[in-house]
């Protein structure tokens, strides 16, 4: 019986000093968890703004590609254009032929 009521009582000193023991530390596991829930927000905004550019350059890419291949076809044109000048002008012996 006495040994009952000593194993209850140093139980409950026991249970005390855990109880002592893990509030400080709960206190810091929830701070840490507020602390993560920040960051993950942040790395949801982070995502997303990442996402938003990588489309940005994918359209800008796309423009870029469709602006070179005009602008290769206008010089090709302009070329062109040049080539049949130039024949006239030489067919009508306005600038010499070269040899």
């Amino acid at each position: 019986m006495i040994n009952d009521v000593l194993l209850s009582t140093i139980s409950e000193m026991m249970d005390k000093k855990f109880d002592e023991f893990l509030t400080p530390v709960n206190e810091r596991l929830d701070k840490v968890d507020e602390h993560l829930h920040i960051i993950d927000e942040h790395l949801i905004i982070l995502k997303f703004n990442q996402e938003h550019m990588a489309e940005k350059l994918q359209k800008i890419d796309v423009t870029l590609n469709y602006n070179v291949y005009n602008l290769n076809h206008a010089v090709k044109k302009i070329q062109e254009n040049v080539d049949t000048i130039t024949e006239i002008l030489k067919i009508n012996e306005m600038i010499p032929i070269a040899n």
